[in-house]
């Protein structure tokens, strides 16, 4: 039996019914050829009768008051009830599976049981089944769960596999370690004094640089905290929940970001911006200040080799203005992720990680009472790129066609997108208030529409240099 982690901790404290902590996977199946009919039983059946569920699908809560939050191997694990199945009414559409998937995501799981789901979703006109991978981020979070579905693929149909929750001890303990480093390096015996001087040191250097940038005396790439403008974005969510989606070419995100000088990562960023900016603007809603989006900055150094302590946290990083050009939105974006990293290791990235852990903190415990009514937004979404497989996937004979990564929404935040890539293409999961946003399913074309902006705007500027340079 193993103790949570702090952070796994919080997930489950910070956790209520309008506020659910588990993330999901949308999984989109084509059958082998001439096993459509009635594959999606078979695959339940199958998995039925797989081998038992391993550590950590085993395992439920122990929150006793007496000691520390554990978790405890289950006595029994009915697959009956964490496999699923579901069969579509004719005809059978996108929009029906979307509804499906968007009340699947909305209720939490429950404790009593391990803290996962699987269902296996049939009917769908185009004859291709659908997974959804429901699991607790106590459990697991999104590249650890992206990792574990792709561990129970092939990439040859004719290969057998296992499914995830068979023999997934020995990664599970890995995958602690490793979710544990940063905090061991922080707290271990070794060095610990130092490292913890270092760090006080470095967060009083941080806030009296963030004191003074409010003042405007001191310009700083790092976002003062509690200064985002407030949206449609924060308002508290109710329990239901919409699911948009959709899916672009990686190697057109990669091909703007060569001509750029930018990365791949900062040209969704934009293109998430102008989506978000195109919905609120048909919604009547403007500001003169840019959003801000939580999203993870990897803290390494430039040719620093991966090893030790895990160098990632949550960064404040500031969007573009609502009337911003397409490529002045992207400069301005490239200039505040590395500005926010830059700083961040000017500092101390011990430092910086406990900045970030104070403000979402914070954040998180606002919303948690009701009380981000009254303060200013920490920020307005998150926004997270998960990478994922890169070669073409089988599951138990079926091609892995599409995989969208479905997050949480954070209290008094009503918007999550989460990207991840498989096989050449960026998957959008975008996860919503159903009632706070309205008409939000018009995002998937929003996202379409600012990409080709975007690279209009790109092949413009490439013209127009080669022009000059050739005259």
């Amino acid at each position: 039996m193993a103790n949570l982690s702090l952070l796994d901790l919080g997930f489950v404290l910070f956790e209520s019914d309008a506020t659910p902590l588990h993330i999901s996977g949308l999984v989109m199946l084509t059958p082998p050829a001439g096993e459509t009919e009635g594959f999606g039983r078979r695959l339940v059946e199958e998995l039925w009768d797989s081998d038992p569920p391993q550590p950590p699908f085993d395992q439920v809560l122990d929150l006793a008051f007496t000691r520390w939050p554990r978790w405890q191997s289950a006595s029994t694990v009915d697959l009956g009830y964490h496999v699923r199945h579901s069969q579509l009414p004719e005809p059978g559409s996108p929009h029906q599976l979307l509804e499906l998937i968007s009340r699947i995501h909305s209720y939490r799981l429950d404790r009593s049981r391990p803290l996962w789901e699987l269902w296996v979703i049939d009917g769908l006109d185009s004859g291709e089944v659908a997974l959804v991978v429901k699991v607790h981020h106590a459990l697991a979070d999104g590249v650890r769960a992206s990792k574990l579905f792709a561990r129970s693929c092939t990439l040859r149909p004719d290969e057998p596999t296992k499914p995830f929750w068979v023999g997934s001890a020995e990664t599970d303990a890995t995958a602690r370690a490793e979710r544990a480093s940063l905090l061991a390096c922080l707290l271990g015996s070794r060095g610990l004094i130092k490292r913890q001087i270092g760090a006080s040191i470095g967060l009083a250097k941080l806030a009296g640089k963030l004191a003074l940038n409010s003042l405007n005396l001191q310009p700083t790439r790092l976002k003062v905290p509690f200064t985002a403008p407030r949206t449609p974005f924060n308002i508290s969510p109710d329990r239901a929940r919409t699911v948009a989606l959709a899916s672009l070419p990686l190697r057109r995100f990669s091909r703007i970001a060569k001509l750029t000088g930018t990365t791949a990562n900062d040209v969704m960023l934009t293109v998430c911006d102008m989506a978000l900016h195109r919905y609120l603007q048909v919604h009547n809603w403007s500001s003169r200040k840019p959003m801000v989006a939580l999203m993870p900055i990897n803290l390494r150094r430039e040719g620093e080799t991966p090893v030790a302590c895990n160098k990632i946290s949550l960064g404040l990083v500031e969007l573009g203005h609502s009337d911003d050009p397409p490529l002045q939105r992207l400069g301005n974006i490239r200039d505040g992720t590395m500005g926010v990293k830059q700083e961040a290791l000017e500092l101390s990235g011990d430092a910086y990680y406990q900045y970030s852990i104070i403000v979402n903190g914070l954040a998180l415990t606002a919303g948690r009472l009701g009380l981000h009514h009254y303060l200013p937004p920490a920020t307005n979404m998150l926004i997270s790129n998960v990478p994922g497989p890169t070669q073409p996937l089988y599951f138990k004979g079926a091609q892995v066609t599409q995989m969208y990564p479905l997050s949480l929404l954070l209290p008094g935040q009503t918007l999550n997108i989460t990207l991840l890539s498989y096989a050449g293409e960026i998957h959008f999961g975008l996860v919503c208030c159903r009632r706070s946003l309205p008409g939000f399913d018009a995002i998937a074309d929003y996202l379409h529409e600012s990409l080709v902006e975007l690279e209009q705007a790109t092949l413009e500027a490439v013209t127009e240099v080669v022009m000059r340079q050739a005259g």
